[in-house]
Parts: structure tokens; sequence; C-alpha cells
């Protein structure tokens, strides 16, 4: 697997908004799990990895609000003041299938905006390994051409 600078897997991100309270309380996010902070901070500015993850994931969240209101008040209600489903449902007025679209929806943004173009590399390099045979086609076609 590749390694991308300032990439964030949609894994921790979920982890991030499942553990938002924490983030909110200065916390640190102990599930047992290894976490490697994205930018590593040093010591001497005074902003944990944690805070620095919750500032991303707010700026996140603000764009997502403004972007796509709907699938922000499904991640809140899950995730950040989560209240149970079925009083979410009544709230939006939707079904359930909906909200879970509009869930995944905002997962996925958050995801794309936290990452910014290193989502993308990430994908570019996975469709290159997982496509080697592709690749090397290409590169021959372009000798044969030059």
């Amino acid at each position: 697997m590749a390694h991308i600078e300032g990439y964030v897997s949609k894994k921790n991100i979920i982890r991030w908004l499942e553990n938002y309270g924490s983030l909110e309380a200065g916390d640190q996010i102990d599930d047992g799990q290894v976490v490697i902070v994205n930018s590593g901070p040093k010591q001497t500015d005074g902003v944990s990895g944690g805070r620095l993850n919750k500032i991303m994931l707010d700026q996140a969240l603000g764009q997502l609000r403004r972007e796509m209101s709907f699938s922000f008040y499904c991640v809140r209600f899950t995730y950040i003041r989560p209240i149970l489903q079925k009083e979410a449902l009544r709230i939006l007025n939707v079904r359930r299938p909906v909200f879970i679209r509009g869930l995944e929806q905002g997962e996925e943004y958050l995801f794309r905006v936290i990452n910014g173009g290193a989502a993308e590399e990430k994908e570019r390099l996975e469709g290159l390994k997982a496509a080697p045979g592709k690749l090397l086609a290409k590169i021959m076609s372009e000798k044969v051409d030059a």
C-alpha cells in the first residue's frame, strides 16, 4: 500500500466522528487502536494531534453544512449529537433508506474534503497497482509511437 502524506483513511474519519465528544472535550481517543496523527504537530506549538483532528473535522463539517445540509443533519444525528435513528427519521421526515444514503454521502464528502487531492492521488495509485497490465501496455504503446 502506498503512503501519501496528508491522507486520512475513511475508517479514521468515522472514528473521529464516533468519538466527536472526546475530541470536543480535548481527550485522546483511546480505543486500543494505534492511531497515527495526520501531520505530527510539534510539542512546542501547543496543538495536540487530537485537537488538530478536531479542527480539520470541524472545517469539513462546516463545508458539509453549507453544501449538503441534509447529509450534514444525517451525520449530526448519527455521530455528533446522537439521537435514536427513529427520532432522526421523524425529525427529517424521511424513510430509513434515504437517511442512510444521506449519511453515506456525508461521510464520503467529509472524506473528500479532509483529504483534498490526497484522496484522488491514493485512488490513482491504487488503480495503477490494480491494473499493472494496462499500465505496461500504455507505456509500451507510447514507446512505439515515439
